[in-house]
């Protein structure tokens, strides 16, 4: 199984899940079989992008949210993020301001 596999199935079975769809729903919200779905979520078939599409229409989900892995999602600090963009907002406003008015803005 590939990496990107075991992201996918992993994403597949938590939205699907949280949904409360057991894999035979799922499968009638594709129009695929339900040995499908399950062939899918143990990592023995890769979906085609057609069948990827409808996965994503039944679950409700934005395409690149199934290939997220969830050590992506666990490292992602919002608030340090945040504090890191304002930082680099206020000194490229700093920057612009000394260059339009010849002065150092701490003045």
């Amino acid at each position: 199984m590939t990496e990107i596999q075991r992201i996918l199935l992993i994403n597949i079975k938590k939205y699907r899940s949280g949904l409360k769809y057991s894999q035979f729903d799922l499968a009638g919200l594709c129009d695929v079989s339900t040995s499908y779905i399950s062939e899918i979520e143990t990592g023995k078939k890769f979906p085609s992008a057609k069948t990827l599409e409808k996965i994503v229409k039944a679950l409700e989900v934005r395409p690149y949210k199934l290939f997220l892995d969830t050590k992506d999602i666990d490292n992602f600090n919002k608030e340090n993020f945040l504090s890191n963009f304002k930082d680099h907002i206020v000194s490229d406003v700093e920057t612009l301001y000394s260059k339009f008015t010849d002065q150092d803005p701490d003045k």
